[in-house]
């Protein structure tokens, strides 16, 4: 397959890329296989793009209508009529922004899902150098889809387990710091371990994704665990690659936020910048799946290990012995 002027020549190559190089690979992918990855990009991004669309412009008044009548709500007597009223309103607003987030939360799930499926096998298609039609890409992915799905309720499980241990460690040592600057100091640096630490976490359980979608018998718990002993060598080019796109949505959605609070404009300009920043926060997440595809086969490079594509599609490997002689899972 031909490849963009300038590119390596991908997974053929013995010569390991690093954190830049990485990147480089994944900008190209788009461009070697046009014809697969235009259907591609169009299925995996325009649902998505609805869907955050359409959340965006049903949670937007009723969040501001809730704040509205919150604000109303404390000028009011508690015990006059219209305060009843208001509480009324303001528990019914509550109730159909919780209904209206859940639908399109697990809606936004299950597209993220497949989108984030057809994006890596795409991308892992192209990058070996084969070729495959949408017709089959689309069939592949039909076929194994469950796999994927376990390993990300088991991501999903192991995030919220995360988040709610180390939110109610945090939230213990402050509650109990009583103005305290050494316990206070303590919380905020337990913070940003804890956040530094769920970037690198993320990091290989995105790689355990990845592992599900291109392997076959791996998911699950298995496919995760698989994650941490693949990136071993490779850690700290993990989780740049992991600060880098942490670090870009955060200058998004902080000059997003900044631009509101700073320059006073019309709602819908508000709003319509908003749906700017989605989007671009979704391209991201696409390209980001991109690099992590890449990092796989990296990682398997750097242990010694092939990653081929075989007549049915389906990955197999091709070596299991790693350059110091260590037997991967």
């Amino acid at each position: 397959m031909a490849m963009a002027k300038g590119s390596s020549v991908g997974m053929n190559s013995s010569k390991q890329s690093g954190v830049m190089g990485m990147l480089r690979e994944a900008m190209y992918i788009p461009s070697r296989n046009k014809k697969l990855m235009l259907p591609v990009m169009l299925v995996a991004f325009l649902p998505s793009s609805l869907l955050s669309i359409g959340n965006y412009i049903s949670i937007y008044p009723l969040l501001l209508n809730f704040i509205i009548n919150l604000y109303l709500l404390s000028s009011k007597e508690p015990s006059t009529p219209q305060f009843y009223n208001l509480l009324l309103q303001i528990k019914e607003d509550a109730e159909v922004f919780v209904h209206v987030d859940i639908i399109f939360g697990a809606a936004s799930y299950m597209v993220s899902f497949f989108s984030m499926m057809i994006i890596v096998y795409s991308s892992a298609v192209i990058y070996s150098g084969k070729q495959l039609t949408p017709k089959d890409l689309f069939q592949k992915i039909k076929g194994t889809w469950k796999r994927p799905f376990v390993t990300r309720i088991y991501f999903t499980l192991l995030f919220v387990g995360y988040t709610v241990t180390s939110v109610c460690l945090i939230a213990i040592l402050m509650l109990n710091a009583h103005g305290s600057m050494v316990l206070i100091v303590l919380g905020a640096l337990l913070a940003l371990l804890a956040r530094l630490l769920y970037v690198y976490l993320g990091m290989v359980w995105m790689m355990g994704l990845v592992i599900s979608v291109l392997e076959d018998d791996c998911y699950g718990m298995e496919a995760l665990e698989k994650a941490g002993h693949l990136v071993k060598g490779r850690r700290a080019q993990g989780f740049l690659i992991a600060v880098v796109f942490l670090m870009i949505d955060g200058v998004l959605t902080g000059g997003y936020g900044f631009g509101i609070t700073r320059f006073q404009s019309d709602l819908v300009t508000h709003q319509a910048t908003g749906l700017v920043v989605l989007n671009i926060l979704l391209l991201l997440k696409m390209f980001s799946q991109m690099v992590y595809t890449v990092f796989y086969y990296e990682c398997n490079k750097s242990h010694g290990r092939e990653i081929q594509v075989s007549g049915d599609f389906t990955y197999t490997r091709v070596s299991v012995t790693s350059s110091d002689g260590e037997v991967l899972p």
